[in-house]
């Protein structure tokens, strides 16, 4: 019952910041299709979510800008729900080519069925995670005037830092981080292909994961956008504790979600996804593995 209060709250903040988005006073804000935002002028303000799915977008947030992205996601895999309190990403536009992020997730674990696994607890139990500082940079952008090359990607450059936040974090993880390639080519003005690929570290870790995505994304109006996404984990040298093993591990995922922008300042999100293969020597059915999730981005003002 408390799962179904948690969501309930969660679906009536959404659609209340969608009402409200409504009358917000549109004066300076210019909301065009997003593949025109490369030949707009400079006193156009845009919004440009990363959210949802796994791969982040190449576009870097304009000078000036602050937006806010969050959402919660519901995980279950094997009688156990894992849910985010919230994902939360504050982005800074500090130049043309420049943007500042941080970036906050922690999980609840949730056991629905404490009796079938006596090593998992029976009780809520709240999981933080490292406060990501990081920033994104514009590498290349061929499109528009003399420069057009649009078989040319969208690159851009993310780095993050994962700065501890409890006494626990700090001796279990003190140091951790990402780096990631971003790429993205508009094939038509309506479909685009964007696919990344990073590691992502630990100071416990002996050798770094390996990321990657690939995504597809269909945007047949100004305000809707539709996209599938594959995303990818490979661990060379993954340790499973119940088992007292080590393994090579890797994982293959699928997700597909909508995007609907409310106003030219508010954009609304839902996700699912499932686990097509993992290798982990403990996991026989892949099936029990799938998520779900709703997020807003809120571009909040202009400096």
């Amino acid at each position: 019952m408390n799962h179904m209060r948690i969501r309930i709250l969660v679906i009536g903040l959404l659609w209340a910041i969608s009402l409200q988005a409504n009358v917000l006073p549109d004066s300076v804000w210019t909301f065009k299709h997003v593949n025109e935002h490369h030949n707009s002028s400079e006193n156009e303000i845009w919004l440009s979510a990363d959210r949802p799915g796994e791969g982040t977008g190449s576009e870097v947030l304009s000078k000036g800008l602050i937006q806010w992205e969050t959402g919660f996601e519901v995980l279950h895999a094997f009688n156990a729900h894992f849910l985010t309190l919230p994902s939360t990403l504050f982005r800074f536009g500090l130049h043309k080519r420049v943007e500042l992020r941080m970036e906050y997730t922690g999980s609840m674990f949730i056991n629905d069925h404490p009796d079938s696994d006596p090593l998992s607890p029976d009780e809520h139990l709240y999981t933080p995670s490292p406060l990501l500082i990081g920033t994104k940079i514009l590498i290349c952008d061929h499109r528009g005037g003399k420069l057009d090359q649009p078989w040319i990607p969208r690159t851009a450059l993310l780095c993050n830092i994962g700065l501890p936040i409890s006494k626990l974090l700090a001796e279990m993880m003190p140091v951790s981080g990402s780096v990631d390639l971003l790429f993205e080519n508009e094939i038509t003005e309506w479909l685009s292909l964007g696919y990344d690929v990073g590691v992502q570290w630990n100071d416990w870790a002996p050798a770094p994961d390996i990321f990657a995505s690939l995504s597809i994304n269909f945007e047949p109006t100004d305000h809707l956008g539709l996209f599938v996404e594959s995303f990818n984990l490979f661990d060379p040298d993954a340790y499973n504790f119940s088992l007292d093993k080590k393994y090579t591990h890797y994982y293959i995922n699928m997700d597909f979600g909508i995007t609907y922008a409310v106003h030219p300042r508010v954009q609304l999100d839902a996700y699912a996804g499932f686990n097509i293969y993992n290798s982990d020597p403990a996991i026989s059915l892949p099936q029990n593995y799938a998520f779900f999730g709703l997020g807003v981005t809120w571009l909040i003002c202009k400096l």
